[in-house]
């Protein structure tokens, strides 16, 4: 049963239109997870499919689980069962679990274990060293990144990578994996794909079972899970997508715009739905966003409205700065100013553009946090702890204990681990056989008898403390003299507490974890500003938002700019400036430091892309980017004039006979950067002020 007072007529359509392929294009803000709800629940109202029957792909666990939430809510009965049945989840998720029924079919073993990159990079580090290859010149880290990239392909006929000595790394990787009984995240779906071809009764299996795929972010889609969703819709292509092509900002990591806009290549008798009223943000923010979002070709076109009667909002503010300095402290007064501080982020191009933000903000007591700059499952604390946890599990896991073994110190040097290596079995069952001096001797023994409990009988939380005290790990961080001790034993503390204790078992917390996705640490935390990359922010959304650095060679960015490959830049763009629904304040400077050194900057093309009638530009210089437009925009001159009123105005609470009341934000010279109540940010001259 649709809800139909909560949906628009195009939410609707797309709700029922649930046979045959659907491609709905939706835009920032326009209700989209609610579209997505209302459509598996009018599946399952009408009888359409048993909850088992649907398929519902996410990017995300925290979108899977937030799915799932949703799906529960008004519902009652046989349908909370029925909800619980379907088969939600990530790409990756779902591909693991066919893998754990079916793998045998593909020679995997049972308990085959999830390595994620540190893992990689250990098992590339031995790859590339067994290779006779110099570790300086074959970075495992890079080799991590080129491998999963190249696994994000899907099945191919060669190896789209010609790179010197990529086949050779790539193929000994691949069999050291298969030896330590591993997959890495690309192969939970390249196994898949392989289990279909090699197993066509399986694959029908799973055609037959899915009725109903549903797909989210699907501009976010790489090669290897096309071919996925290829498979599974041979036979029965009830497949609906939800995506947004000016929002496809990952090609980076693989995604590929062409899977949302060649949809009706793939699938031919696809209808396409656009989502296309913004419940979040003004309408004058939308103008800008929509103006900007035109110059791209590689777009399927749609424009972003909001509802009927809502007010046009605050145009977006431009500010043209003189310096680096300037931007950040004017920044950091019209936030102090308004204090909305949860409700307030910074978007950058760039982390490395956060560091004046952090000092600003430090220096005058605004709290804020750094999203993605710490993140929990990160840390190494975290990940020790789960290495002990995998060991217990899995003895024959040679890379975690490597990885714990001089956790704490055991007196067991290269020489001691590079025997152990050469006997020939996995690394415990090795240790427990060694021939080792007496204190050596003594001291293996007592990290293999932390190991030796029945684990199984136990609960998850009872086991994982037994281990972790027994082995010594808790203790080394009790006694260490580290500044960041105390805090590290508080972050074990939450994973044993607040992340183990909410599974059954072990094995089964392993792999939730090895599927987690990595919240920044302080993701919690309230009345403080945000400071992120626009990557981050996709999905997020903020009353004001401030987007400083849109110069060229930042924004767009010099390998934007040197490969002629913009429209991601302004997909990019895009995406910053809809993040915000009352106030957007881009910020451009006429000089900035970088590496040191002062470099004088243009203002960034997207700046001028916007159409004027959405823009309010404040500050001095003058724009040079007008060829876009028919009308030539300007940024207003600030002119100076003698001083009227004594200097530390900083702070000072003035007014204006049209602007307001303010408090001023900046001083420099004859001129006033106040931040007015009803204005926003101008620069006016002294003698036009009031005290």
């Amino acid at each position: 049963m649709i809800d139909n007072g909560k949906l628009n007529k195009d939410q609707i359509k797309a709700v029922e239109k649930t046979e045959g392929p659907v491609l709905v294009l939706s835009g920032a803000g326009t209700g989209k997870t609610m579209v997505i709800k209302e459509r598996i629940h009018h599946i399952l109202f009408l009888g359409l499919a048993k909850g088992w029957q649907i398929l519902a792909l996410t990017f995300t666990n925290k979108a899977a689980n937030e799915m799932k939430t949703r799906l529960h809510k008004n519902v009652s009965g046989d349908f909370h069962t029925w909800v619980n049945d379907i088969w939600c989840g990530t790409f990756h998720s779902i591909c693991l679990r066919i893998l754990r029924s079916n793998g045998a079919r593909i020679g995997l073993q049972q308990n085959f274990i999830i390595f994620g990159e540190d893992d990689q990079k250990a098992v590339l580090k031995n790859v590339i060293t067994n290779l006779g290859l110099d570790i300086k010149n074959y970075n495992p880290a890079d080799w991590v990144e080129k491998i999963s990239f190249e696994k994000d392909k899907g099945i191919q006929d060669k190896h789209s990578n010609q790179e010197l000595n990529f086949d050779k790394i790539y193929d000994a990787y691949n069999v050291e994996l298969v030896r330590l009984n591993g997959l890495d995240f690309g192969d939970l779906i390249i196994k898949v794909l392989e289990l279909f071809n090699r197993a066509p009764d399986v694959l029908e299996k799973y055609q037959n079972q899915f009725k109903y795929i549903m797909v989210d972010e699907f501009q976010d889609t790489n090669a290897a899970q096309m071919q996925l969703l290829k498979k599974l819709t041979e036979k029965n292509p009830n497949i609906c997508c939800f995506g947004d092509d000016d929002q496809s900002i990952y090609s980076w990591r693989g995604a590929q715009i062409k899977n949302i806009l060649d949809f009706k290549k793939v699938f031919p008798d696809a209808e396409i739905i656009r989502l296309e009223t913004n419940y979040r943000s003004t309408p004058a923010i939308l103008g800008a966003a929509n103006s900007l979002i035109r110059h791209n070709m590689g777009r399927l076109g749609k424009d972003l409205k909001t509802p009927d009667g809502v007010s046009m909002g605050e145009k977006v503010h431009v500010l043209t700065l003189p310096t680096d300095r300037d931007e950040v402290r004017i920044i950091a007064g019209a936030i102090m100013d308004e204090r909305n501080f949860s409700q307030t982020a910074i978007l950058i191009r760039s982390g490395s553009l956060s560091r004046g933000f952090e000092e600003e903000f430090t220096s005058r007591g605004i709290p804020y946090r750094l999203v993605g700059a710490v993140k929990f499952y990160d840390r190494m604390e975290i990940r020790d702890a789960i290495a002990y946890i995998r060991l217990l599990v899995y003895s024959f896991d040679d890379l975690s204990f490597l990885r714990i073994i001089k956790k704490p110190r055991r007196g067991l040097g290269e020489a001691a681990i590079a025997n152990l290596r050469a006997s020939g079995e996995n690394l415990m069952s090795a240790l427990r056989a060694a021939k080792l001096s007496g204190k050596q001797r003594a001291n293996a023994d007592e990290f293999l008898k932390a190991f030796d409990f029945d684990w199984e009988i136990m609960t998850p939380i009872e086991a994982a403390t037994k281990l972790l005290e027994d082995s010594g790990y808790l203790k080394m961080w009790r006694e260490s003299k580290d500044t960041d001790a105390s805090e590290r034993l508080a972050n074990i503390n939450e994973l044993i507490g607040n992340v183990i204790s909410k599974y059954d078992s072990l094995p089964e917390f392993l792999e939730h974890a090895a599927l987690m996705i990595t919240e920044d640490e302080n993701s919690d935390v309230g009345e403080a500003i945000s400071i992120m990359t626009i990557h981050a922010a996709k999905g997020l959304e903020f009353d004001t938002v401030f987007l400083p650095a849109w110069e060229e060679g930042i924004f767009p960015n010099d390998i934007a700019m040197r490969d002629g490959d913009i429209e991601e830049e302004r997909r990019l763009a895009y995406v910053a400036i809809t993040r915000a629904r009352h106030k957007c304040i881009i910020s451009h400077t006429i000089s900035r430091m970088i590496f040191g050194k002062r470099e004088y900057k243009s203002p960034s093309r997207f700046i001028n892309e916007i159409d004027s009638d959405f823009v309010e530009c404040l500050g001095q210089g003058i724009n040079p980017y007008n060829h876009h437009q028919t009308e030539q925009k300007t940024i207003k001159k600030v002119k100076s004039k003698k001083s009227v009123i004594q200097n530390n105005m900083i702070g000072k609470l003035v007014s204006h006979t049209e602007l307001g009341s303010g408090v001023v934000i900046e001083e420099s010279g004859d001129i006033l950067t106040i931040a007015f109540k009803d204005k926003g940010i101008k620069k006016v001259a002294k003698q036009f002020i009031k005290l």
